[in-house]
């Protein structure tokens, strides 16, 4: 399939876990893709299996002059963005009164500024293109639960950014879509034994952004299924 085929993709936290299966997944559908990690070593060796699709620019989110190299570089090598994924983040996970400080300017900093960032800097080129921003927010950005305050704090953040990026933006024709995924198989925080596959995540980003012209998938939640032995009796 290459519903992207010509369509310049920027995927931010690529180099493991979801990001990097929705990058692999892009370029699968045609898309030209920068993979964007701090990670230099594996988003090279992302780069590799598909080099003539995915190009590796290494990239702390946090950093406004490092983000804006990276928006650069995107539109230096291909001329124009059309699909920005905002998908760098990370959680430190106890109670309010247990979390430092350090660990919740971290959380923000990268799950939330990272993403205010590039979007700030590809807007104007996503208004070019009548491109799409698609932000991966969590589960935990529609419900809190213990020891997860200052995660679920910054994804309940990216989702009002989302909300007002759709309002700022529908006049230009850009898309803005939150997907917000639930326990997922990749490194982060002990996933179940039955979460999700990333590969499953990432598919729905593709269905996002190859939708129709004219449709929009604004907020999509996804969980796993749980298994049904380890339903509770009623």
């Amino acid at each position: 399939m290459t519903a992207l085929k010509g369509k310049v993709a920027i995927v931010t936290g690529a180099s493991k876990g979801l990001g990097q299966a929705i990058a692999r997944r892009l370029a699968k559908g045609g898309a030209n893709v920068v993979a964007s990690a701090r990670s230099t070593d594996k988003l090279e060796a992302l780069a590799q299996e598909a080099p003539d699709r995915i190009l590796a620019f290494p990239c702390d989110v946090t950093k406004s002059t490092q983000v804006q190299a990276l928006i650069q570089f995107a539109l230096q090598r291909f001329g124009r963005i059309d699909i920005l994924v905002n998908n760098a983040g990370l959680g430190h996970f106890a109670p309010i009164d247990e979390l430092s400080e350090e660990q919740w300017d971290e959380m923000m900093n990268v799950n939330l500024k990272g993403a205010f960032l590039a979007c700030k800097y590809a807007i104007p080129h996503l208004k070019a293109t009548e491109g799409h921003i698609v932000n991966i927010s969590s589960v935990a950005g529609t419900e809190a639960f213990p020891n997860g305050g200052g995660y679920c704090a910054s994804k309940f953040g990216l989702m009002a950014l989302s909300d007002t990026l759709t309002l700022e933006l529908k006049p230009y024709h850009v898309k803005v879509s939150t997907l917000c995924p639930g326990s997922i198989k990749t490194e982060f925080h002990h996933p179940k034994a039955y979460a999700m596959e990333a590969e499953q995540v990432a598919e729905t980003v593709w269905t996002m952004v190859s939708a129709p012209k004219g449709v929009i998938y604004n907020q999509v939640i996804m969980r796993p299924l749980v298994p049904k032995n380890l339903l509770k009796k009623s």
